[in-house]
């Protein structure tokens, strides 16, 4: 049993990935600032943070705290003393990034940079894994993408992760630690309340309301949560990951339109309606996994119908 410090493991993602390390039997620490993204509107309801975890809450520890608190941060894993640090907290959405360019910088590169300055000082920690973002490459210049894709973000988003990803590895160099760098891309799943397109889709269509697809031929590389927590967990236990840059996806793209027709295959009666792309963002599609299927035995198993 290793002890995991899980940063944003309430999260969307998080919470699947505590799931997962959990089924191994590993002790968790959930340190999360417990933000709301995104605002309610009319009588929304997103998924409350406890309510992803609502059955494991008595195995894990949480403690609330934003990464950006350099007391409670430094404390907290002083503390702990984890084998494992796997660092997902931070802003989740790139819309948001170019509204809120302070607030996105504070969260990805300043909280990412208060917690390498603290793990060269844990004397059990085995390696740091980061969630980095596909939004590091930009435009995608060929297809599928593979990790060593020329990085030419786009947008704030992009531009803040891979500058994240960068620091990491010269100061994780520099001390000595070992880490691991996850690239996912265009995930969905259930408990997922910041308004990322498939959800936006779903529930349109639960409403009677009709889906807006902004750019029918805009693809995307949709990934089932389910398959990034795998990644995410490989990449933490596989030793043969270490110093790596990941690729963590279904591995196929799929367009807005596919997605479109499926739901509308599912709720029968839904209206696809057809918009411009936002042009402020790249233009994606899939991402190459050889690596992460070679390295550390990746699997994913959910094609965007099953999932």
């Amino acid at each position: 049993m290793s002890r995991f410090f899980v940063t944003g493991g309430v999260g969307f993602i998080g919470s699947f990935v505590v799931r997962k390390l959990l089924e191994s039997g590993h002790d968790i620490l959930i340190y999360d600032s417990f933000i709301q993204y995104v605002t309610p509107e009319g009588y929304d309801i997103y998924a409350n943070p406890y309510n992803r975890l609502k059955d494991v809450l008595t195995k894990v520890k949480i403690v609330r705290g934003n990464i950006t608190n350099i007391s409670m941060l430094r404390k907290t894993l002083s503390d702990y003393n984890p084998d494992y640090i796997i660092h997902l907290a931070s802003m989740p959405l790139a819309n948001l990034a170019l509204e809120n360019p302070e607030e996105a910088f504070n969260s990805i590169i300043y909280g990412t940079h208060l917690i390498i300055q603290m793990v060269r000082d844990l004397p059990k920690l085995k390696r740091l894994v980061y969630i980095s973002s596909s939004m590091a490459y930009g435009d995608f210049k060929y297809e599928p993408v593979d990790e060593e894709h020329p990085k030419n973000p786009k947008d704030t988003y992009g531009a803040l992760k891979y500058s994240t990803e960068i620091l990491i590895q010269s100061f994780c160099k520099l001390y000595n630690v070992d880490y691991v760098i996850i690239r996912p891309t265009a995930v969905y799943g259930p408990y997922d309340g910041n308004k990322r397109v498939l959800s936006i889709f779903l529930k349109n269509a639960m409403q009677g309301k009709p889906i807006v697809v902004k750019g029918a031929e805009t693809k995307l590389d949709f990934t089932y949560v389910e398959d990034t927590a795998q990644g995410i967990v490989l990449s933490a236990l596989t030793p043969a990951a270490s110093q790596q840059v990941f690729n963590i996806s279904r591995g196929q793209s799929r367009s807005l339109t596919d997605a479109a027709k499926i739901i509308a295959q599912i709720i029968p009666g839904t209206k696809i309606e057809y918009d411009e792309a936002d042009k402020r963002f790249p233009v994606r599609g899939a991402l190459d996994i050889s690596k992460a299927k070679k390295i550390l035995n990746y699997s994913p198993e959910y094609s965007l119908e099953k999932g």
